[in-house]
């Protein structure tokens, strides 16, 4: 979904994630944040405009159901989550991910959120510590802004995040993002960069658009 094509060997070679045996606590707020996540995921994974759709018109068309795949493994799973330790969190969210995604994406956003883990631990800012996972995802993963992938609407949503604190500003940022994809006709990374100039023109990069829908509906429950 993120990696490039010849990125293959660069994925396998990053850092082993070693497990992490931390007990399970609870926090209400960070419980309902996760649960309001992995439901639009999964929700956005079967609906009519489904992802799985949208990816088939320019990738493998499993976007929707390896993202439902990586919501189920977190929201099937919160009782056994350190929920009251962000740092600890964060590790193992990517721990589950690398386990139970499956593929490069599953390994990709293993390493984003294990790597936003140690961030956190020296500052406790959610947004900060997942853009600095992010970059680690872009490290090893090879995708960079502007290739069609995920990254075109997740970096400007965190970057949003952070410079304003507001949900609302990063999912404007995040769809933003996302409609700019359907601009661009030549991928730098993904099953796509295999994908004709005229298939793509028009159509959002599956992953983005993922993300926009996500940071969409998490602003949509936050107002409420």
């Amino acid at each position: 979904m993120n990696a490039r094509p010849d990125a293959a060997a660069r994925i396998v070679a990053a850092p082993e994630l070693a497990r992490t045996t931390v007990a399970p606590s609870d926090d209400p707020a960070v419980r309902a944040f996760l649960l309001a996540a992995t439901a639009s995921l999964a929700s956005h994974a079967a609906d009519v405009d489904a992802l799985d759709a949208l990816d088939a018109k320019v990738g493998d068309g499993d976007t929707g159901s390896t993202l439902a795949l990586a919501a189920g493994a977190i929201s099937g799973h919160l009782d056994q989550l350190p929920l009251r330790d962000g740092a600890s969190l964060l590790q193992s969210i990517g721990e589950r991910l690398l386990r139970s995604a499956g593929g490069s994406s599953g390994v990709l956003l293993s390493i984003l959120f294990t790597s936003a883990g140690p961030s956190f631990a020296t500052d406790a800012d959610w947004g900060r510590a997942l853009l600095a996972g992010l970059h680690q995802m872009k490290r090893y993963g090879g995708a960079k802004r502007g290739d069609r992938t995920m990254v075109d609407a997740l970096e400007p949503a965190l970057e949003a995040l952070v410079a304003t604190q507001s949900l609302d500003a990063a999912a404007q940022a995040a769809r933003q993002g996302a409609n700019h994809t359907a601009t661009i006709t030549k991928a730098g990374a993904g099953r796509s960069a295999y994908v004709p100039a005229a298939a793509l023109k028009g159509i959002n990069d599956p992953g983005a658009e993922a993300v926009a829908r996500l940071f969409e509906d998490i602003a949509r429950q936050t107002r409420r």
